[in-house]
This record gives structure tokens, sequence and C-alpha cells, in this order.
């Protein structure tokens, strides 16, 4: 039963272009990493290209596709690719005063709205040209309406849950993986306790199964090939110190509330976790910590879910505190001027014949702001064909190759290997920073 609401809907919408208008301010910056430099450059190609480089990865289509007849409309610059993404966060926000309103109370869509910005690192997603921002819309969008199935058995709910997880799992792996979870939630759900619903809930599998099918051999493809590729060599810290923390406050919330949608909250958050974190340990190491980003909607629902009935005044200040001091820092980490000063400074002394080796993925950043000189990496992977301006070769050919004096950027966390030192005289020039990682810069010339 809902409760009693004590927030109007037109201070809920209040609060949404609020929330909307404030992190725009996210949307300008020049800075770009990897990730991003891929996305700009995979969606210059035509529409079959794109497929053919994303089968060649781990990504489903949907995102680049999306992005691609959005930026056809309005140009494929770094402010429309970023108002993109940000279109998805808004979008997520926008739930509070409709769908999460009507399907819980007034005070848990506010306090989902205002909990949304307060999780660490939510406005760096949100203006990442990455598929992150649609993934955690989609993934919280079929767990709200799988909790109405659940609550009414309408079929109609089962329609929008099945609807909702496509679109989340041509999105991402690890979001499809959400609501595989989900979907499994909702059928045992079904079998032990309405079985007479079934059908219903069959209708949802049968309609998301037949819509992903044209995405199996491409999935199991990707899969095939990151088993044996993939660029993650390890388990990574972060996703067990975030699983750790996770299970110590699950375990508090499963011991002191009884609510049948806290539960399925928390097994669909932990799930994901401990899923990712055993096909790593186990199998091949395939899953990192910004992949549980795709669950943050349902984290955050979560949040609101357990706390609503706590809204005081300064229950809702600490809330606007926190968003305060999260899209400061997200701003102040977006707009570092380290990568556009030693752009700036950097185009006082490359010449445009100048060619410019890479050890790393630092070829995709500095390919975009100078995409005339001749960028050259010393390894490859399928999904380099992304990046048209950028050619590679084995590290043995590195000498004939580089036969007059250019430029070498690598990685801070990279030794400079002996197929460089034997071979070159090094010099560095310069430092940048470009999202989380570091690189230098040098000159080499030929011993």
């Amino acid at each position: 039963m809902k409760e009693q609401n004590s927030i109007t809907t037109k201070q809920l919408y209040i609060c949404f272009v609020i929330l909307s208008i404030l992190p725009c301010c996210l949307i300008f910056s020049k800075s770009v990493w990897f990730d991003e430099t891929y996305t700009l450059a995979l969606i210059k190609h035509n529409i079959k290209d794109m497929l053919d480089i994303l089968n060649k990865d781990m990504h489903p289509p949907l995102y680049f596709l999306s992005l691609k007849a959005f930026c056809s409309v309005f140009g494929y610059d770094l402010v429309s690719t970023k108002v993109f993404s940000f279109a998805g966060y808004a979008l997520t926000i926008l739930l509070g005063p409709t769908i999460i309103k009507n399907t819980f109370s007034s005070k848990t869509a506010f306090v989902f709205m205002l909990s949304m910005g307060t999780v660490p690192m939510c406005y760096y997603f949100a203006v990442q040209q990455r598929s992150y921002s649609y993934c955690i819309l989609f993934v919280v969008l079929s767990f709200v309406f799988a909790v109405r199935f659940l609550r009414e058995y309408r079929l109609r709910d089962a329609l929008l849950l099945a609807v909702f997880g496509l679109l989340a799992s041509y999105n991402h792996i690890y979001a499809l993986l959400a609501c595989g979870i989900i979907f499994a939630f909702v059928n045992i759900n079904v079998v032990f306790r309405n079985t007479k619903q079934f059908l219903k809930v069959l209708f949802a599998d049968i309609f998301i199964i037949l819509g992903y099918l044209p995405q199996v051999t491409t999935l199991l493809s990707q899969v095939e090939g990151a088993s044996s590729g993939f660029w993650l060599s390890g388990v990574e810290p972060l996703s067990i110190l975030i699983f750790i923390i996770g299970a110590i406050f699950s375990i508090h919330f499963l011991i002191r509330y009884r609510n049948h949608e806290i539960v399925f909250a928390i097994v669909v958050i932990m799930s994901l976790q401990i899923i990712g974190l055993i096909i790593t340990v186990f199998v091949r190491p395939l899953y990192i910590a910004r992949y549980s980003v795709v669950v943050l909607g349902i984290f955050v629902l979560l949040v609101a879910m357990i706390f609503h009935t706590k809204l005081k005044r300064c229950f809702c200040l600490l809330l606007c505190v926190l968003n305060i001091a999260c899209l400061t820092l997200t701003c102040a980490f977006e707009y570092d001027s380290s990568l556009v000063n030693f752009v700036e400074r950097f185009d006082k002394q490359i010449q445009p014949t100048d060619t410019i080796l890479y050890l790393d993925s630092s070829f995709g950043i500095v390919s975009y702001y100078f995409p005339e000189n001749a960028h050259i990496c010393t390894y490859r992977e399928n999904w380099f064909d992304a990046f048209d301006n950028v050619s590679s070769i084995s590290k043995n050919e590195v000498k004939q190759v580089i036969n007059k004096p250019s430029w070498l950027i690598k990685n801070v966390n990279k030794e400079l290997p002996e197929y460089i030192t034997n071979n070159f005289n090094v010099k560095q020039t310069d430092m940048f920073r470009s999202d989380f990682n570091k690189f230098n810069v040098y000159k080499i010339e030929p011993k």
C-alpha cells in the first residue's frame, strides 16, 4: 500500500528542473579519455562498419547507433555527445515525479531524486560518452516494472518489464546480466507465490528472448574473444572493496527490513557483483567496479525505499549539501586543465609531418586532438578499426619505421621498454592527465 504523500507533484517537478539544470555545466568540458575517444571515432563510421567493429568488441550496439543518429542532426562535437549522455541522466531523474511517485510514494520519489547526485561518480557517468546513463535508466525501469508486476500481475507491466529489459540488454553486457537477474527473481516469485500468473511472465520471457536473438551469436563471439584477449589482467581491488561495503550494508538492511521489494533490490545489486567476481576469479578477468554502475539506479531507489520515512528538514539539507559537494568535485575533475593545457603547448611544438608513437591507450586521446599527424601504436586489437588515423606495427618494426626524430607518449605506470631505450635517445618533454591516467611525453631520436 502506498504511504500518505506529503510532497506535491508540482514540488517534485520543481526539484527535477533544479537537479537537471545544475549539472548542465558539466557538458562543456573539452577533456576526453580513451573510452570516449573510441566512441567519438566509432560514430563517424557508417552503420555497417560500426556494427562490424562493435562485433569485434564487447559492446552491444544500441547506444552507439542512437548517438550516431543524434549527432547526425546536432553535430559530431563534444558538446552534442555529452548532451546525449546527459539526457539519459535527466530522464532518470524524471522518473521521480512520474513512475516512481506512482509506484511508491512522493517521499520515495523525492529521496530518489535527491540521492542520485549524492552517489560518488554519478555526475561523472552522467556526461560520459558511454552507455552508462542509459543503462542506469533502462535497468531501474526494468526493476520498477518488475515490482509493479509482482504487486498486481498486470500483463502491461510484464510487457514494459520486457521492453525496458531489452533496451538495457542492447546497451551493455552487464545491463543484460542485471536484467537476467531481475527476470530470474520475477520468474521464481511467480512459480512459488502465484503460479496462476505464470503465463504472463512467460509472455515477457518469450518477448525478451525473441528480441535478443539477433544479438546472441554476436554475444557468444564477443565472449569467446574476451575470454582470450580482454584487456583486464586481474581482479580489480576497487571491485572487491565495493563488494565488501555493499555486502555489509546489505546484511544490515536484510536483518532490519523484511520488505519484499527491498530484498529484491539487494538481490539484484549484489548478485551482479557476485557473478562478475566469480567469473573474474575462476574463469577470466571480465569485471571491474565501473560495470556495477548499471544497477546504480536500483541502488538509489533502495536508499529511497529505506530512508523515505526519515524525510526531515535536516535530512533533506544533508542530501542537498552532498549534491552540491559531488557536483563541485565532479566539475573540478572534468574541468581539470591538464589535458587542455598540454594540447595547447603541444600544438606549438609538433609539426604536421611528425609521427607520434604509443605503447598504450594514449593513442586514442592524442589522435583525437591531432588527427592530421601519423599515429603509430606498438600493439593491435581488432576494434582499433574504429580509429581511422591510427596504424599499428610490431615492436620489432619500431626501429625501421621510426627513422627520424619523433614523439613517444606512454602511461606513467609503464616502464620504457628496451626496444625504445636501446634504439633511441629519449628525453621527456611534458606530462598530462586524462581521466584517472597520467601520461609522459617524450621526444625520441634514433641513435
